[in-house]
């Protein structure tokens, strides 16, 4: 059998226990009311610090970092290895009692916990209706990162947006795949960009003047409508003369991007390590679905916002031009989301093997639809996903975190995928159609593994009679379709410091029953040994 959080078991029933018993003993004629404050939903990060300095990593050594040294300091760290190796690995420390993560500066309790429509699943992060097509569109910095050619501009409005495009041989991959991309994760409840797909006429271009870049030979000069030209000369045209794009609006005093281990030293807020976070722990599953690979730092930005007066830093993700099976420049080659760009156990794998052992993702099948890129539901499975470079939030992820971010794919259902999809705006329909049934595919794969290793048996609720107590929850295998209610079977006992109160007991419903007889018997039960030692507390020992 397997514990659960709550203590129940499923033949796969954990018991519960403290909510059980506070509302036992409250429901018990002349017993102390005990209803201890409910868990905590709100971090207090968001206090007022000084503006901290911008910060800005180097990609190569940070890579090299994660890659060599970081693993070397993983394999000479025996209380994480014996912790792995005996089942008690260090848990997510940012988590209520509930198992779950309150919302905070890095993280907004969405979609799971309270079901999103699909209307709003497909809106996203809504601020500005995307910027204005009739222009003028003022060009006042080139793109020169990353692997897709673009610029920034202020519209009409004066709201700034940064403008990326497809590669001409792969019309729509990555617009599309950034639009749903940052809808997705903001539904998941990350902090992301807006992200707007917008169709518009060059002719509403205009340079800023005095505009500087540095060129491709490293020079730094102005910038010109000849370098306007050779970005555009690279983009596909429609029929009609426009040009197709994805207009991501730009974050306010951006201070450099957050580490997906340790702290911020000049964020006073910042008080729990990164890898240790659950929200970065459990982005490992949420990721997996859509094949976000590319969960490197430089894929995220902390910026400094207000809010009531207070002044603090937020945590948001951003670029996600390379999920699904877009590459950004490129469809995705088959191996990203398999193994790291330079994966120390494949080649350590390969060595013993004299080059014998093949790897599953090079016999894939070769691209379906160019509007989509390299994505599949064959040959993914949830425990393989590997990221570009080595990531420590990942690295650290446990069972319980795993399960946590579970929960929230699964809660993406059928109508909520395909509105998802719908905001790719894909002119193809079988393009479409290809998409929703690979990440409905992949998604019940990811409940079939991590709903196998925690039980999902969640969202308890109690109903306290006079007389009578009863305890209902969801068996969330069965809730999302991947097993049969008729062939589950649940078990159930409620101890109190190893000493039976009520017998095991089996049933197929979803709830638990105790009656009059059964709180007359636990009456008296839970009595404080000392003045400083009340019921209460005893209630969180259990």
């Amino acid at each position: 059998m397997r514990l659960n959080r709550f203590g129940l078991y499923k033949i796969a029933p954990p018991l519960i226990l403290a909510g059980v018993v506070a509302l036992l003993i409250s429901s018990c004629g002349g017993s102390k009311n005990l209803r201890k404050e409910g868990p905590y939903w709100y971090d207090n990060d968001q206090q007022n610090i000084d503006k901290p300095e911008k910060t800005d990593p180097k990609l190569a050594w940070q890579s090299m970092d994660r890659t060599f040294f970081n693993q070397g300091e993983q394999f000479l760290d025996m209380e994480r290895n014996f912790g792995k190796l005996f089942g008690s690995p260090k848990q997510a420390v940012n988590i209520n009692s509930y198992d779950e993560v309150p919302n905070s500066s890095w993280f907004t309790n969405r979609h799971g916990l309270q079901r999103l429509t699909p209307e709003e699943i497909s809106a996203g992060k809504a601020e500005t209706p995307g910027p204005d097509t009739n222009g003028p569109w003022l060009v006042f910095r080139p793109k020169t990162q990353g692997t897709t050619a673009g610029f920034w501009i202020e519209d009409s409005r004066g709201d700034q947006y940064i403008i990326k495009f497809d590669p001409k041989e792969n019309p729509e991959m990555a617009t599309a795949a950034a639009a749903m991309g940052s809808r997705y994760f903001h539904a998941c409840g990350y902090n992301v960009p807006q992200e707007t797909i917008v169709y518009w006429n060059p002719d509403i271009l205009k340079i800023k003047e005095g505009v500087k870049f540095t060129d491709p030979a490293s020079h730094k000069r102005e910038f010109t409508d000849d370098d306007l030209k050779a970005i555009l000369a690279k983009t596909r045209r429609e029929p009609d003369g426009r040009i197709r794009s994805l207009a991501s609006r730009a974050l306010p005093n951006v201070r450099g991007p957050f580490s997906y281990d340790g702290t911020r030293k000049d964020d006073p807020n910042d008080v729990y390590r990164h890898e240790h976070r659950r929200e970065l722990r459990g982005l490992y599953v949420i990721a997996s679905l859509v094949n976000h690979y590319d969960t490197k730092d430089q894929n995220t930005l902390d910026t400094y916002e207000e809010n009531n007066g207070r002044w603090f830093l937020k945590h948001y993700l951003i670029d996600f031009g390379s999920t699904f099976g877009s590459d950004g420049n490129k469809p995705k080659p088959k191996k990203k989301g398999y193994a790291n760009v330079f994966d120390l156990r494949d080649v350590f794998v390969s060595l013993i093997t004299f080059g014998l052992k093949t790897w599953q993702w090079e016999h894939a099948k070769p691209v379906q639809h160019s509007s989509i890129g390299y994505f599949e539901s064959e040959l993914f499975e949830p425990n393989k996903f590997d990221p570009i470079v080595p990531n420590p939030a990942f690295e650290n992820m446990t069972n319980r975190d795993a399960y946590w971010g579970a929960k929230i794919v699964m809660a993406f259902r059928d109508d909520d995928l395909r509105a998802l999809v719908k905001s790719g705006q894909y002119s193809n329909p079988e393009a479409e159609a290809f998409l929703l049934k690979t990440l409905i595919e992949r998604r019940d794969k990811i409940g079939r593994h991590w709903f196998g290793k925690v039980n999902p048996l969640d969202y308890f609720s109690v109903d306290a009679g006079n007389e009578s107590l009863r305890i209902s929850f969801k068996d969330l295998a069965v809730e999302y379709g991947l097993e049969e209610q008729a062939g589950a079977l649940y078990r159930s006992e409620l101890k109190y410091r190893r000493k039976t109160l009520l017998p095991r007991r089996q049933q197929q419903a979803t709830e638990i029953k105790f009656s009059a007889a059964d709180l007359n018997l636990l009456k008296g039960a839970f009595k404080p040994d000392s003045p400083g030692n009340d019921v209460e507390n005893h209630l969180y020992q259990l």
